[in-house]
């Protein structure tokens, strides 16, 4: 017969941590589409924060002070947002807005204004941008925080009036940043993306992997 090897943990060596929890501080589905892929457990937690009250003469620092106010908002009520006393999270807040010129573009207010942003991104290339704002904490205690603005250049093609009439009857891209989604149809209304494609989607992976990878979240 063979021998058990059996090893057991002395009573006095420390418990190891508990693993760290993801909390994803938005509504976006794109957000929650790329978190899906990555194959982590996660729970969303929709901020009370009115973000378009939010703004800023510069549309890059309106996207950053309402990423930062969402993340705000869930650690200063960890109540309301259910957060145990006890345990290691990690909590992500963003927001994305389309800049072309001196004209930003958010989520659609409806279908009439879906139409409206679309004709003015039609057959021009903008700079979509996302603001991410994320902060690791033990116990209810800010450890660690990271704020990145990634900014992608994106091309729409020219749609005739009555393809974007029945593009807007169709689908509901009202929940989109400047009205539109890679992951929705039409899926040729993208000709060209030069820079982080899951920025344009509304989580940079290049900001995000990195803190994953340093909590051993993902490998």
């Amino acid at each position: 017969m063979t021998a058990m090897n059996l090893s057991f943990r002395k009573s006095s060596d420390p418990l190891p941590p508990p693993p760290v929890q993801v909390i994803l501080a938005s509504q976006s589905l794109g957000r929650r589409l790329l978190l899906e892929k990555l194959g982590i457990p996660f729970r969303v937690v929709i901020s009370r924060i009115d973000e378009e009250a939010i703004t800023h003469p510069m549309p890059i620092k309106t996207i950053q002070k309402r990423a930062t106010a969402k993340l705000d908002d869930v650690l200063k009520n960890p109540r309301v947002y259910n957060l145990p006393a006890e345990g290691r999270f990690l909590i992500i807040a963003a927001d994305s807005m389309g800049i072309l010129g001196k004209k930003t573009f958010g989520k659609s207010r409806d279908r009439e204004h879906t139409k409206e942003i679309l004709k003015d991104l039609m057959g021009k290339t903008h700079s979509f941008a996302t603001a991410v704002a994320m902060a690791y904490i033990e116990n209810l205690k800010e450890k660690k925080r990271w704020e990145k603005v990634i900014q992608t250049r994106v091309t729409l093609r020219k749609m005739p009036v009555a393809e974007v009439e029945s593009f807007v009857t169709r689908f509901d891209l009202s929940r989109f940043a400047a009205g539109f989604a890679l992951n929705e149809t039409p899926w040729d209304l993208v000709t060209k993306i030069e820079g982080s494609y899951t920025n344009v989607i509304g989580l940079p992976f290049e900001v995000l992997l990195p803190v994953l990878r340093q909590h051993e979240i993902i490998t």
